[in-house]
C-alpha cells in the first residue's frame, strides 16, 4: 500500500524532462540583465521602443457582470480625464475590411486569422509589396518570433543548416539551437549579406565534411537589422535572391522594422522594395509585425508566402499559439480604420512613426561624433530602426599595438568592463556572433568588433549624458584625450 504520509517527499524533476526542456539555449542578451540593476545605469543595452512611441495611451473595458467600466492607465495617462473623446460608434461600411467587434473577436477564430483583418492584411501586402506571383497567402502570428518559429519547425529536421547572417540576432540563435538546427553565418559588408561569399559557401559545400546537406533557407532581417543596423539596397537583394535561386534556397524575410527606415523625402520616398516584392518563384517568406509600429506586447503579426508552405507553417500554429489575442485583434483593428486604414497609415502614422526613429538616431550619431575620441569608434551611416552598429577600433588599442599576441575579443571584454565602469551599458558583437567557416586573421577579426548601441528608450538627456560616459571609457582605454 503507497504511503499516505504527507511529510513532503523531494522530487528530482530533472528525469521528467524532455531533450528540447533540458537542451535549452538562452539567448545570451538575457547576460545583460544583472548590469541594468545597478543604480546610475544609464543603458543602451536593450532593444526596444519607448511608451511615448505607442498609439493607444489608455483604455476602457465594459465589464457586464461586474456593472462598470474599467480604466486602464497608459504612458502619460493615468485617469479618465487624461482621455480622448469616445467618437460615436458606425457600423463599418459593407466594403470595408476592418470589423473590429468583439463578440467575434474574443471566440476562437480559424488558425490563419480573423477574416476581416486577414483581408486588409492581403490588400496591405498588395499595395506595398505586390508580390509578382498569384498563389500567396498570408497568415496571421503572434508577432515575428511566433512567425519564425513556426518556419523554422515547419522547414527543417534536427541537424539541418540554416544560413543567417553573421551577425544575427541571439532570439533566432538560440532558439534555432534548441531545436537542433545548425546556424551558419554569412559574413556583412557595409550592404548586408555578401552573396558572393554566400555562394562560395554553398559551392564548396561538402556534406560529408560539414555532417549534414546544403541549407534550405537563409533568414535575413533587411531593414535596419538587429544588430548591424544595416538595410540591404534593392540591387544587393537582387544578388542575393540570385545566389538563393541557383542553389535552391528559401529566403526568410523577417523584416519587423521595414517602416521605420529613414526615407530621404519622407513619405514622398518609398521604402526599399522587400524580398517579396522581387520574388517570382514563391521562396520568400516575409514575417511582418505590429510590434514596432504599435507595440511589442500587441503579439500581433502576418507571414506572406506560397500557399503550400504556409499552410503548413499554420499547422505548427494550430498546436501552439491557435491564434493570435482576440484582444489585439480588435484593438488593432479599431487602431487601423481610426487611422483612415491604408491611407492613413500609409501617409500619415508610418511617416510619424518613422521620423521619431530617424531623429533619434541621428541625435545618437551627433552625439558619439561629438563626446567620443575619433580614434577609438568607426560609425556607421544612418538607417533609422532602434540601433547603431559601431565598430572599435581594436586594431589602435594599445594592448593590440603592443602586443602580438592580444586577442581581439578579450581586449573587446576589458573595453565592456570599462564602460560598465564609467555606467554606461551596451551589447557587445559576441552576443550575436553566429557560427562561421570564415577564418580571419587577428588583424581582420580586429576590425569585426562591434557594440550594438540601442537608441530607442533612453530619454535625450540619457542618450548625452551616456554618450558621455562611453568617450571617457574608451578615451581611458585607448590612452587618449576625451
Amino acid at each position: 500500500m503507497p504511503s499516505i504520509d504527507l511529510k513532503p517527499a523531494p522530487i528530482d524533476f530533472s528525469k521528467y524532462l524532455s531533450k528540447e526542456s533540458t537542451g535549452r539555449k538562452r539567448s545570451q542578451l538575457k547576460e545583460l540583465r544583472p548590469y541594468f540593476e545597478i543604480p546610475g545605469m544609464i543603458s543602451f543595452g536593450v532593444g526596444i521602443p519607448h511608451p511615448s512611441t505607442w498609439p493607444v495611451n489608455g483604455m476602457t473595458l465594459s465589464i457586464p457582470f461586474a456593472e462598470k467600466s474599467v480604466f486602464i492607465p497608459g504612458y502619460g495617462s493615468r485617469s479618465t480625464s487624461d482621455m480622448l473623446p469616445v467618437e460615436p460608434f458606425s457600423e463599418p461600411l459593407k466594403d470595408e475590411p476592418l470589423r473590429p467587434d468583439l463578440s467575434s473577436e474574443l471566440q476562437y477564430s480559424a488558425t490563419y486569422g480573423t477574416p476581416h483583418l486577414l483581408s486588409w492584411i492581403k490588400e496591405h501586402v498588395q499595395r506595398i509589396h505586390s508580390p509578382q506571383y498569384d498563389e500567396w497567402v498570408n497568415l496571421c502570428t503572434a508577432g515575428n518570433t511566433d512567425g519564425v518559429d513556426g518556419i523554422m519547425r515547419a522547414v527543417f529536421d534536427r541537424g539541418d543548416y540554416m544560413l543567417v547572417e553573421e551577425f544575427a540576432y541571439p532570439g533566432l540563435l538560440s532558439p534555432a539551437a534548441t531545436l537542433g538546427i545548425r546556424t551558419l553565418g554569412v559574413p556583412l559588408d557595409a550592404e548586408g549579406v555578401n552573396p558572393v561569399a554566400m555562394d562560395e559557401i554553398l559551392s564548396n559545400w561538402n556534406e560529408e565534411e560539414r555532417g549534414g546537406p546544403r541549407p534550405k533557407m537563409i533568414v535575413i532581417v533587411p531593414t535596419c537589422s538587429n544588430p548591424a543596423g544595416v538595410t540591404i539596397p534593392a540591387h544587393r537583394k537582387r544578388e542575393i535572391y540570385a545566389v538563393c535561386r541557383k542553389w535552391d534556397l528559401l529566403i526568410c524575410e523577417d523584416d519587423p522594422y521595414c517602416f521605420l527606415q529613414i526615407r530621404p523625402n519622407g513619405a514622398d520616398s518609398p521604402i526599399v522594395p522587400s524580398f517579396l516584392s522581387l520574388d517570382t518563384d514563391g521562396r520568400v517568406v516575409r514575417v511582418d509585425s505590429f510590434s514596432k509600429i504599435v507595440a511589442p506586447g500587441s503579439r500581433l503579426g502576418f507571414i506572406t508566402g506560397h500557399k503550400e508552405l504556409v499552410e503548413k507553417i499554420m499547422n505548427t500554429r494550430e498546436s501552439a499559439t491557435q491564434c493570435p489575442s482576440g484582444f489585439s485583434i480588435a484593438a488593432i483593428s479599431a487602431i487601423l480604420r481610426a487611422w483612415g486604414s491604408h491611407e492613413g497609415f500609409e501617409k500619415k502614422y508610418i511617416p510619424y512613426i518613422s521620423d521619431i526613429y530617424a531623429k533619434r538616431c541621428l541625435s545618437m550619431i551627433d552625439l558619439l561624433n561629438k563626446y567620443v575620441p575619433s580614434s577609438t569608434i568607426e560609425i556607421p551611416a544612418p538607417a533609422g530602426g532602434m540601433f547603431l552598429w559601431v565598430r572599435l577600433k581594436i586594431e589602435s588599442h594599445p594592448s593590440f599595438v603592443n602586443s602580438s599576441t592580444s586577442d581581439p575579443e578579450t581586449i573587446s571584454k576589458e573595453v565592456f568592463a570599462s564602460m560598465i565602469e564609467e555606467k554606461v551599458l551596451m551589447a557587445p558583437s559576441e552576443f550575436f556572433k553566429a557560427p562561421s567557416l570564415a577564418k580571419w586573421t587577428r588583424e581582420e577579426e580586429a576590425k569585426r568588433i562591434y557594440v550594438r548601441i540601442s537608441f530607442s528608450l533612453p530619454p535625450p538627456e540619457e542618450m548625452e549624458e551616456g554618450a558621455k560616459r562611453m568617450g571617457k571609457a574608451l578615451a581611458k582605454q585607448w590612452g587618449v584625450e576625451q
